[in-house]
């Protein structure tokens, strides 16, 4: 999977919409902003045919190191998490949408 960078994400755009380095870069960055204003006012942005961001609170929980056995915890802290709006899942699996499923170990004993 392919990770961007705003610069890439602002070529994408001048390729595809003939704009401005310029305007590509604002137009990506403000994207950013609106979705993290959104995020530190209401915890949730939600667009449309797209997704939604949410903030999720995770509890804090033990862990091991698995070094030297050693028990700690870990903190508490806040993550952001997406959900795709079903139109942006149907778009993606699409293309594997006549796919067939195979089930591989059928007939083999351990």
């Amino acid at each position: 999977m392919d990770k961007f960078t705003v610069q890439q994400l602002a070529d994408i755009l001048i390729r595809k919409n003939r704009l401005s380095e310029n305007e590509a870069q604002a137009f990506v960055c403000a994207i950013f902003d609106v979705i993290k204003e959104g995020l530190e006012a209401d915890r949730q942005v939600k667009i449309k045919g797209f997704g939604t961001f949410k903030i999720i609170d995770v509890d804090p929980r033990e862990s091991v190191n698995v070094n030297t056995g050693e028990r700690f915890i870990i903190s508490g802290h806040a993550k952001i998490g997406f959900l795709p709006d079903t139109a942006l899942k149907e778009l993606v699996n699409k293309p594997f949408a006549d796919f067939q499923t195979v089930i591989l170990n059928e007939g083999i004993t351990a």
